[in-house]
C-alpha cells in the first residue's frame, strides 16, 4: 500500500499510483473525493495515514516559490519532519520525497547551461532552499534510522510547458508516473534525482536508474517568450531569463 500525501495537489492530479497495481492511501489537508482529510502538521494524523504502508510519496507542502519562510516552515519542514518520523516510527521502508529544480536553479543564474545532479544545491529562492533542507532530513532520515529516502527535483508538470522558460525543466505528466514508478523501485538507500522529461536542449541531467522519460518540450513550437528579467523569487524551470 502507498500513501499519496498532498493527493488535491496539482502534481498528484496527474498521478495514477494505480498503475502500478497497488492500494494507494490518498491524504489531504483539502476535501476530495477518495482522500482522507487531515493535518499532516499534526504527528498523530502522519502516525496514523502510514501505518501499514509500504511507501509514502510525500508531495504535500507549499507550492508557490514565491512563499516567504514564515509560511513555507511549517507546510514544507515541519510537515517532512512528521512524515519521516511516521515512516521510521511504521517501519515504512520507502519516502518519496517531492523536491524541486529550485534547489538548483540558481546555477543557471549564475550563467551555467547544464545542471548535473552531482553540483551541490544552488537555490534561487527560500522556497528551494526549504525543498534543500527536506533533501537532507532525508538523507540524515536515511543514515540514522536506515529507512530509503529518494528526493526527486522536479520540474514543471503540465500537459505542456506554460513558457519558453518552462522547455529545460517541463516534466509530462507521463513522465512523472515514469518517474515515480522508478524511484519505487531503486535500490539506493537515498538519493536526488532530477524530474524532467527529455527536453531539447537538456539543461538538467538526470540518472535515476530505470527512468527512461519519452517526452520533449522540443515538440511545442508555439510557446510564448518569456524575457522578463530574473527575480530572486520567480520560477525557474530551465531557461535562464533574460532582458
Amino acid at each position: 500500500m502507498i500513501v499519496l500525501a498532498g493527493a488535491a495537489g496539482g502534481v498528484a492530479s496527474h498521478l495514477n499510483l494505480e498503475q502500478l497495481d497497488t492500494t494507494v492511501r490518498r491524504t489531504d489537508i483539502r476535501e476530495g473525493a477518495g482522500i482522507e482529510q487531515g493535518d499532516l502538521a499534526d504527528k498523530a494524523f502522519a502516525q496514523h495515514i502510514t501505518r501499514g504502508a509500504d511507501a509514502v510519496v510525500h508531495l504535500a507542502g507549499q507550492a508557490n516559490p514565491n512563499t516567504p519562510w514564515p509560511d513555507l516552515r511549517q507546510p514544507n519542514a515541519d510537515v517532512t519532519v512528521n512524515i519521516l518520523d511516521a515512516a521510521v516510527a511504521n517501519n515504512v521502508p520507502r519516502v518519496i520525497l517531492a523536491s524541486s529544480l529550485h534547489a538548483v536553479a540558481g546555477h543557471l543564474d549564475a550563467g551555467r547551461t547544464t545542471v548535473t545532479e552531482d553540483l551541490p544545491p544552488h537555490a534561487c529562492c527560500p522556497y528551494g532552499a526549504a525543498k534543500v533542507l527536506g533533501e537532507q532530513l532525508g538523507r540524515c532520515y536515511a543514515d540514522i534510522w536506515g529507512i530509503s529516502v529518494i528526493a526527486l527535483r522536479l520540474g514543471g508538470v503540465a500537459p505542456r510547458p506554460l513558457g519558453r522558460s518552462w522547455c529545460g525543466g517541463w516534466l509530462s505528466p507521463g513522465d512523472l508516473n515514469r518517474l515515480v514508478a522508478a524511484a519505487l523501485e531503486a535500490t539506493d538507500r537515498f538519493g536526488v534525482y532530477f524530474g524532467v522529461s527529455a527536453n531539447t536542449p537538456r539543461v538538467y541531467e538526470y540518472t535515476l536508474k530505470n527512468y527512461a522519460p519519452r517526452d520533449d518540450s522540443a515538440v511545442f513550437t508555439d510557446l510564448p517568450d518569456d524575457l522578463t528579467p530574473p527575480s530572486p523569487r520567480r520560477p525557474r524551470w530551465g531557461i535562464a531569463h533574460r532582458s
